[in-house]
């Protein structure tokens, strides 16, 4: 009963991916180096006071923040990653949820990526007799990518198209051309060179020449930031050793399984999952299971949808203790009136069930 709401949110987020992702190939393009670092802060704080009643009806806010850093090159590679959110009442910290982790790949085949990993992880939820700290090495499969060449070249592809300066969609052997020449843009003196590279790409298959507007539409596609995406999975098994047990117990050697997916279903968009088990060798009786899920997606001009879940479950004795924080918001217009939905829910150590948070807002010019 307790992971049901852990089911669904974690069933949304994959069938929306698949369902939505069939139709593209972003995940096909493959850059020689990644570098790729990545901060969001998010804070809602509501306090309401009618002087008719006593006390204070509403004071309660929720702060979260969400780091990660990429690096992957032929031979190595590492992955910085930290998570936290805090749920506030009455200027107090009612639920607490942090999750970190770093962790080094060398890459032992040119042909399959095969790595051998070292790293650390870390985790708390408020109410947990102890954090909980471990290191592990071992052996994994799998390789990210930065796709932002890609998706940047589709983004162009549907401007053009909502400008009327190409008659229909591009093939893929163009897009991969044009992303190949942004994935190399370091190598072009100016932006305006590659701009010039790409506009020749397109009117080769075309046959039209691009008009100012539509050069300019390109120039701004490609100097565009914030809009980095990666794909990728991989898998990692290892031991480790408990630097600190979260329940307070002795160290213990642990049994360490990992996966990481990341996947991106058209530009603007980006999935990612962090999953970690851990615990000693009787690891069916005593885990730590830890699920970090984030979802960005834009339905279209101007409707964006982002989703993030964290799940912490430390098992000992026969007895399991959750930990649980999500949340949702979508923002769109509707009749010139900018519409911002938002949803909160948060379940502590503990708890018989979670606290609900909702907010609608909204505003236009009326004149």
């Amino acid at each position: 009963m307790e992971m049901k709401w852990a089911t669904f949110i974690l069933g949304t987020l994959l069938v929306g991916v698949v369902a939505m992702g069939a139709p593209l190939s972003l995940c096909d393009y493959h850059a020689p180096q990644t570098s790729m670092s990545d901060l969001k802060l998010a804070l809602s704080y509501h306090y309401f006071d009618d002087p008719a009643s006593a006390g204070v009806e509403i004071n309660s806010g929720k702060i979260a923040l969400d780091y990660s850093q990429l690096y992957d090159s032929p031979d190595f590679g590492f992955t910085i990653a930290g998570a936290g959110s805090l749920d506030l009442n009455g200027l107090a910290i009612a639920t607490g949820l942090g999750q970190g982790r770093g962790t080094f790949r060398y890459y032992l085949s040119d042909e399959m990526p095969v790595f051998g990993f070292g790293g650390a992880d870390a985790s708390y939820t408020l109410g947990q007799a102890e954090p909980g700290v471990n290191v592990s090495v071992g052996l994994g499969y799998g390789r990210f990518t930065d796709v932002t060449p890609l998706a940047k070249a589709v983004k162009i592809q549907d401007d053009l198209l909502a400008l009327g300066a190409i008659s229909g969609s591009l093939s893929d052997d163009t897009l991969m051309a044009v992303a190949t020449e942004i994935g190399k843009k370091a190598e072009y003196a100016t932006t305006k060179d590659l701009v010039a590279a790409i506009e020749q790409i397109i009117e080769k298959e075309t046959g039209s020449t691009l008009d100012a507007r539509a050069v300019l539409t390109i120039e701004d596609d490609v100097i565009a930031t914030g809009d980095a995406v990666n794909c990728g999975w991989s898998v990692q098994a290892g031991l480790g050793y408990e630097l600190i047990d979260p329940t307070g117990g002795t160290q213990n050697l642990l049994l360490t399984v990992s996966g990481d997916a990341a996947f991106v279903v058209k530009p603007g968009s980006q999935f990612t999952l962090h999953a970690n088990l851990h615990g000693p060798f009787d690891i069916v009786a005593e885990n730590t299971m830890t699920i970090n899920a984030s979802w960005n997606y834009p339905f279209k001009e101007g409707i964006d949808l982002i989703m993030n879940y964290q799940l912490q479950r430390v098992q000992q004795g026969g007895t399991a203790t959750d930990s649980q924080s999500a949340t949702f918001s979508v923002a769109f217009n509707v009749g010139g009136a900018d519409v911002s939905l938002q949803l909160g829910l948060a379940k502590g150590v503990g708890a018989a069930d979670w606290s609900k948070d909702f907010t609608i807002s909204a505003g236009m010019d009326l004149l």
